[in-house]
């Protein structure tokens, strides 16, 4: 493995760990939804269905276990990383990160900038920069 495939490989690792740590058993498919979720807030659950390539039931219930405990539909084990909204049509639900899904996604990003810029010091030191 290229020091550059290594060290992406290290970034990945890093960010499944703290994901493990916040939300212990989130499926690789619920990070896809997350990270969707974060990405464009207020997403449809049907849009989300789309982009994850996944069957609507299947997406409800990785959302559902993402949400907030307590809340109406909520499956176990509410990561509380997710909220559902409900639009002007009571039918539509929109998603959108809870505050603890905020905090993950700071968390992620200040991991991700500061392990590549510690490659990026390696590389300029050799260097290959």
């Amino acid at each position: 493995m290229n020091d550059e495939a290594e060290e992406m490989a290290g970034i990945l690792i890093s960010v499944l760990v703290e994901v493990e740590k916040t939300a212990p058993g989130l499926s690789l498919g619920q990070l896809v939804m997350f990270l969707h979720i974060l990405r464009l807030e207020g997403v449809r659950m049907t849009a989300l269905s789309e982009l994850c390539g996944r069957h609507d039931a299947v997406v409800s219930r990785g959302v559902r276990a993402m949400a907030v405990a307590g809340d109406a539909g909520t499956l176990e084990p509410a990561y509380g990383l997710v909220e559902l909204l409900r639009g002007s049509d009571a039918r539509s639900r929109h998603l959108a990160p809870t505050t603890a899904g905020m905090a993950l996604a700071d968390r992620l990003s200040r991991l991700i900038v500061r392990r590549a810029a510690r490659f990026s010091e390696a590389e300029e030191s050799c260097g290959l920069a």
